[in-house]
């Protein structure tokens, strides 16, 4: 019966075929969502463990002669190392301002010291050089005592000789910066005179003993000079 253009009465089947395209695009579906990979979780890996460190070997003992000798070794360079701290602090007072007094006694005794070193050891040239030092430093200290006492002794012996001289009508004076020269003035005075003054007297050892550099022999108008250093009358 046909009732509005519809068929009445009649069942609508689905056919074979659009029943197996339905199916194929669900297990196509399926497939594609297995396809797609579960996220992982994260695997915590167990930490590395150093490898443990090899102990260092025992050291050698020493034999005995071997012991002596690092023992002298660290004697001497402690030694050494108070000679240094010590010619340093010098050093520094003689460039200061304020000059503090130093023992002359310090310095002789390192001196000592250094110099038994030295001799325990020819071959120890560290310890003989810084023993020299300390007799540098030494001279430097009673260089300024040294000098007012040759001063003062050329003097005494200017007076002296004046003195023993004087009946023979000679006067005798030292002169000069730090009394470096000794004058013999007579008016008697002449080449000869002083040529035999020279050779009986002993001038030229005394005035060499006592660090003059000239000998002068005068009659006040005429003078001829006795080099100490040459030897020799001009």
């Amino acid at each position: 019966m046909v009732s509005g253009g519809l068929v009445l009465g009649q069942t609508t089947t689905t056919t074979p075929g659009a029943q197996t395209t339905q199916t194929d695009k669900q297990d196509a579906a399926t497939r594609a969502t297995g396809a797609i990979p579960s996220k992982s979780e994260p695997i915590n890996a167990a930490p590395v463990q150093p490898a443990e460190a090899t102990p260092a070997p025992a050291p050698v003992p020493l034999s005995p002669a071997e012991q002596k000798a690092a023992d002298n070794k660290a004697a001497l360079d402690a030694l050494l190392a108070e000679a240094t701290a010590l010619k340093t602090s010098y050093e520094n007072s003689r460039r200061s301002r304020n000059k503090t007094p130093v023992s002359l006694s310090t310095f002789r005794s390192m001196e000592l010291r250094l110099q038994m070193a030295a001799a325990a050891d020819p071959a120890n040239a560290p310890a003989l050089d810084m023993a020299n030092a300390m007799r540098m430093i030494q001279y430097a200290i009673l260089q300024p005592s040294v000098q007012i006492a040759a001063v003062a002794n050329r003097e005494l012996y200017a007076h002296e000789m004046g003195q023993r001289m004087r009946d023979d009508g000679m006067k005798v004076v030292a002169s000069g910066r730090g009394n470096s020269t000794v004058r013999f003035v007579s008016p008697q005075m002449t080449r000869q005179m002083a040529m035999q003054l020279v050779e009986t007297a002993k001038i030229p050892e005394q005035a060499r003993a006592l660090q003059f550099r000239r000998v002068v022999f005068s009659s006040g108008r005429r003078s001829w000079t006795y080099d100490v250093a040459r030897g020799r009358l001009r």
